[in-house]
């Protein structure tokens, strides 16, 4: 078993990683597969469009605008956001579970790039109540991987970057947490992150 030192806190993403996302099922479609599916999420990543609407700079009309016309998407941005809309399909079946077991030991946080336009299907997911902290972009103004957001997370928290665990399913989040000193891990889904913290020892066998 591989052990960490003194963890404190523990911190998760949620599309990908507490729960399903249909984004992609929705988005490579509409670039007609002109991108792969790493090359259209590291577009995404670094959009100027989806950088200020999910830092809460900029409506969800405008950003539909954007996004449409920077991916050259053969739909109306009218269409589009009806799409963008539909994105959270729900809490794997692991995460309720896995919450909770996490919080009766170890701080918790939520760490996710999203926007007023999916924040009430979050909010509905019985998923906040288990986080001691909430850092939703579209509410903080930074936005993940850059360095500024773990950074803020740290700081806010009190706690040293090499205190907290990070669970996120995008390379480059993982890639920039760790460059920060946290431990982060890349995973798909809940399953894999009791795996991972049942390996580390924070979570019984």
């Amino acid at each position: 078993m591989v052990r960490l030192p003194v963890i404190k806190a523990v911190l998760f993403d949620f599309g990908g990683v507490l729960a399903e996302l249909r984004g992609e099922s929705h988005l490579l479609p509409l670039v007609k597969h002109r991108l792969s599916r790493e090359e259209m999420w590291a577009h995404w990543s670094h959009s100027p469009a989806v950088r200020a609407h999910e830092t809460g700079k900029s409506s969800a009309e405008q950003f539909s605008e954007l996004i449409v016309g920077e991916l050259a998407l053969d739909v109306s941005p009218a269409d589009f956001l009806a799409g963008f809309r539909q994105w959270i399909v729900g809490p794997f079946a692991e995460t309720h579970d896995l919450i909770r077991d996490v919080a009766l030991r170890h701080t918790t946080a939520l760490l996710t790039n999203t926007s007023a336009v999916h924040w009430p299907v979050i909010e509905s997911l019985d998923v906040l109540p288990h986080m001691n902290h909430v850092f939703a972009s579209h509410q903080i103004g930074r936005i993940k991987p850059d360095r500024v957001y773990f950074e803020f997370v740290i700081e806010q928290m009190g706690i040293a970057p090499e205190e907290a665990v990070f669970f996120d399913d995008s390379p480059l989040n993982v890639a920039a947490a760790r460059e920060l000193g946290l431990h982060a891990y890349r995973v798909k889904g809940a399953a894999q992150v009791r795996q991972r913290l049942t390996a580390l020892g924070l979570l019984p066998a």
